[in-house]
């Protein structure tokens, strides 16, 4: 006679969402092995110094980076979750829409970014940061969307995963070759890399979703709801990616670097969160269209697990803190005090990113693109208020402060804020 399994056991999720994220949670686990080892090997070689200035160069080469591809790939995601017929066309216009608008990014990149940060580097450098950040890594996440909007979450986050496998493999291949360990011999083993990651996604994709020959389509519509789409990754990588520059320009690069290493702990530990947002997003896209009813509930849901979650990575900031200058050596020794004091940011994190979603699926975007713009603006009004006087302590305050803010407009506007349609 069969035996029943444990009532405990019976109740854990086995359902679709229960495995994406699972599969979401898994692929961003060896995503985080990658990344924490290639700051390792970095961080060790180049330094406080040249670690900030690398953070700082690249969070505003990210930051110009989300106008990649004008919105087209959220909007490939949108409608293909939607209705899987829309995916050809969505396919090809969000590619090559990424691709020129990537190359123009680049250029301005170029123009701007040496006179903004003025570091006593040339010019390539600055070409060996914006490649990966305006035209590599948007065509990698486009292909990642590609197999989200299919719900194949397992090739999605695996996807997400060589980007940070090209740059451990150009850490060993600098630390192996390179003639002194200096940031700018790094940076062109970093650019190849991200070049290799962006054409094994585009093939994975065409390879194993074979997307058919379709007509290039730009409508009025999709021009609207992409630059919308567009918009808001701007805002979003802004609110990621600017305090580092913010650091850099303010504090200075042994300051950006010391905050960086520290942040990106803290950001690691978000991950899982991040992770069960990605994989309910198709989800909360289709809830909304069946009901405001199964929509809310599924909302509750996330939030439960967002603050459960959000209580446990804060205790693991507080107890991981002191591995920091272990990893990384003696000079970063001041990021332990820093992670503890970032020690809240993984469940401010959390939430903010929940309400980000659940504006978007909720059709009131526009709500959202205007949360996330003003936290940019409370970002950088707390960088100039106290990272000049506080350098390390003011850093933090400007993050803590600026996520807490923002995650409580964006939860007011998804409770009070009246719901737009967009289409």
């Amino acid at each position: 006679m069969p035996v029943s399994p444990p009532s405990i056991i019976r109740r854990i999720p086995t359902g679709p969402l229960a495995r994406n994220t699972v599969l979401a949670t898994g692929w961003m686990i060896a995503r985080v092995a990658a990344q924490a080892l290639w700051v390792v090997m970095i961080a060790r070689a180049i330094g406080p110094d040249g670690y900030g200035l690398f953070a700082g160069m690249a969070g505003l080469a990210s930051a110009l980076g989300a106008l990649t591809g004008l919105g087209f790939g959220v909007l490939m995601l949108q409608d293909t979750s939607r209705d899987r017929a829309n995916f050809p066309v969505a396919w090809k216009r969000a590619l090559l829409l990424a691709s020129g608008s990537g190359v123009v990014l680049w250029v301005l990149y170029l123009a701007i970014a040496p006179a903004l940060i003025q570091a006593r580097i040339g010019i390539l450098p600055f070409a060996a940061v914006g490649l990966p950040e305006l035209i590599c890594f948007p065509l990698t996440v486009l292909a990642s969307y590609a197999f989200q909007a299919h719900e194949r979450m397992g090739w999605a986050g695996a996807l997400y995963v060589l980007i940070p496998i090209g740059n451990l493999l150009a850490a060993g291949a600098f630390l192996l070759l390179a003639k002194a360990p200096a940031l700018e011999f790094y940076l062109p083993f970093h650019a190849v890399a991200s070049v290799l990651a962006a054409v094994c996604a585009i093939a994975l994709v065409r390879v194993l979703l074979s997307p058919p020959a379709a007509p290039f389509s730009l409508q009025r519509r999709d021009m609207r709801e992409g630059f919308g789409f567009s918009l808001m990754r701007l805002v979003e990588t802004g609110m990621t990616s600017l305090d580092k520059t913010l650091v850099l320009k303010l504090a200075g690069s042994e300051v950006a670097g010391i905050y960086s290493s520290a942040y990106r702990l803290v950001a690691v530990l978000a991950i899982p969160a991040t992770s069960l947002g990605m994989a309910a997003l198709p989800r909360l896209f289709r809830t909304y269209e069946q009901g405001r009813e199964a929509h809310g509930r599924l909302v509750r849901t996330l939030v439960g697990i967002t603050f459960v979650y959000g209580v446990l990575a804060g205790f693991a900031a507080w107890v991981l803190s002191d591995i920091l200058p272990f990893l990384l050596g003696q000079s970063f020794g001041p990021a332990a005090q820093a992670a503890r004091w970032l020690a809240l940011s993984p469940m401010l994190y959390g939430f903010y990113a929940l309400g980000c979603n659940v504006l978007v699926t909720s059709r009131r975007r526009y709500l959202r693109v205007f949360a996330q713009a003003a936290g940019i603006a409370l970002l950088l009004i707390a960088a100039l208020l106290c990272v000049p006087g506080f350098g390390l302590k003011g850093a933090v305050a400007m993050l803590l402060i600026t996520q807490a803010a923002t995650a409580l407009l964006l939860w007011a506007l998804a409770r009070f804020g009246r719901s737009t349609s967009d289409s």
